[in-house]
């Protein structure tokens, strides 16, 4: 599991290390002979490289790496923007020893030196941003905001050391200006600040966490410490699509592997449900229906030729057939005006997908929102930024500034699953476990993108969650909402779709690829 980690958990986890015997100077070593080692990887050239630092533990892991490249005969030049003089403790130790070792150590430390760094910026290969690490609590000064521009300016490739300089690591804010980098190495664990925000566009490829030394236990524990808000969270990786890989007996029919019913759609937004039902599709779920109102049938029935598509007249009996399904969708296109028949679905025993208009209607009305609350059936609930915003009464810009937090908001009111969607869509399980998944693009802001994953998410529930279903014995809600939002977004990076209703298909084809590398032990 790769762990993504607040400023705090790391701060204490490092403490943590230190107290267990292991010495600051031990681990800055560790951490500066890894960025070495990646700085070899990924220059693009022999030549000078260039390591600009600042005055904290991420100025002293730059220092450390110019140690270890001036053993491997590596030339190298330290471009210090606060004087090492100041430095202390490992700091200060690895500074002197750069010196030692051989490497040039040229002061930048105010605008009058603006001469020095960009020299130096023209010279090298490989410029290293060792500036600022996850301690950045205030918008930069006016040098470092000049020289991160000066740096960004250089167009030289730029290695970031554990999150791109100026990158606030909670919530992926700009403090004032940041490095862009095109890869940033992340220290003994991810940061928030790597995914979150602008965060993201700023980090270039996020490399793989390096090691220190610092035991998962450590790390774990920092989710446990009653002194740290209770921020449990890890990242996806692309292994979670083996949860959406389907089999089954060879004597499998479509009830094996579940029944989908969609609630949805109005005048004016018939095309939802149909894009969930094709979500549901693109995941194997056996069967499919829609339900909507008596004045859109006609449309969504002649647009699903693989669905069902029943009228919500016919629905309201106990005995209606929807009472049979493994997993129900409600709120794709459906409007505002469906509290009644919403009361109905919450009052019901079956595994429920809460999404769009059904999550406005739950904002608005408190009855609602208390049954939604006091389900004891799986509910999974699936706002986007502004459907968080109505639902915690707040901005959606406030959601934004700190989607963990309002993702934790969000599964203490509604006591369910949360797939909070955007750039870096987290999910949160009923007991705070948040998962975020790196993947995805820009190509997925667009209408109908989210009705998809609601579909994908209920089709693989309903596989899992099927009566006698194929796959029961191994399911694990958890894996299937995390396999849908991971293949969701790896289909939406691909460039040969431009309308959701392309989507589905795109995902299905990820999704086969993926079982066929898979099953040859790719």
């Amino acid at each position: 599991m790769t762990l993504i980690l607040t400023a705090e958990q790391m701060r204490r986890a490092d403490a943590a290390t230190i107290d267990g015997g292991v010495s600051a100077f031990e681990l800055m070593q560790r951490a500066g002979n890894a960025v070495a080692e990646c700085m070899r990887k990924v220059a693009p050239d022999s030549g000078r490289m260039v390591i600009v630092v600042g005055g904290g533990n991420n100025g002293g892991d730059g220092y450390a790496a110019a140690v270890k490249l001036r053993e491997l005969n590596v030339r190298v030049t330290v471009v210090a923007l606060v004087d090492p003089a100041s430095l202390k403790g490992a700091a200060a130790e690895h500074a002197q020893l750069a010196g030692a070792a051989g490497a040039k150590i040229r002061l930048a430390i105010s605008r009058e030196d603006r001469g020095v760094l960009s020299c130096w910026l023209s010279r090298a290969v490989l410029v290293v941003d060792a500036l600022f690490g996850t301690g950045l609590s205030r918008p930069l000064d006016s040098w470092m905001q000049e020289a991160v521009q000066m740096i960004n300016a250089s167009d030289r490739p730029v290695l970031s050391v554990d999150i791109a300089s100026g990158i606030d690591s909670d919530s992926g804010q700009v403090m004032g200006a940041a490095i862009h980098a095109d890869w940033t190495l992340p220290i003994a664990a991810m940061k928030w600040g790597n995914w979150l925000m602008q965060g993201s566009s700023h980090s270039g490829a996020v490399l793989a966490h390096v090691d220190i030394g610092i035991s998962e236990d450590t790390l774990n524990a920092t989710w446990t410490d009653n002194l740290l808000p209770a921020t449990r969270a890890s990242l996806l990786g692309i292994n979670a699509l083996q949860a959406a890989c389907y089999g089954g007996a060879h004597d499998a029919h479509k009830g094996s592997f579940g029944h989908v019913w969609i609630f949805g759609g109005s005048v004016g937004f018939t095309g939802a449900p149909r894009l969930a039902s094709l979500g549901a599709l693109a995941v194997h779920a056996g069967l499919v229906s829609i339900v909507c109102s008596e004045e859109i049938w006609p449309v969504v029935a002649a647009a699903s030729l693989e669905t069902m598509v029943h009228r919500q007249e016919d629905c309201i009996s106990e005995h209606a057939a929807w009472h049979a399904a493994d997993v129900l969708v409600a709120g794709p296109g459906w409007g505002g005006n469906q509290q009644q028949m919403l009361a109905e679905l919450l009052a019901s025993n079956k595994p429920l997908l809460l999404d769009a208009d059904a999550l406005n209607m739950l904002a608005g009305d408190a009855l609602l929102m208390t049954a939604a609350r006091n389900r004891k059936a799986l509910t999974v609930f699936t706002p986007h930024a502004g459907e968080a915003a109505r639902l915690l009464a707040c901005e959606a810009a406030q959601v934004q500034l700190s989607r963990p937090a309002a993702l934790l908001e969000l599964v203490e009111k509604l006591n369910g699953w949360v797939v909070l969607k955007g750039a870096g869509t987290l999910i949160a399980s009923p007991d705070g476990r948040i998962s975020l998944c790196p993947f995805g693009s820009s190509r997925l802001a667009t209408a109908g993108s989210g009705d998809v994953l609601s579909g994908m998410i209920a089709g693989l529930l309903a596989r899992g969650l099927a009566s006698g279903g194929a796959e029961m014995q191994t399911f694990d809600v958890g894996q299937a909402i995390a396999a849908a939002v991971v293949l969701h977004a790896k289909a939406g990076e691909r460039d040969d779709w431009y309308r959701a209703g392309q989507l589905a298909d795109r995902a299905a084809d990820c999704l086969a690829v993926y079982a066929e590398k898979h099953a040859a032990g790719g």
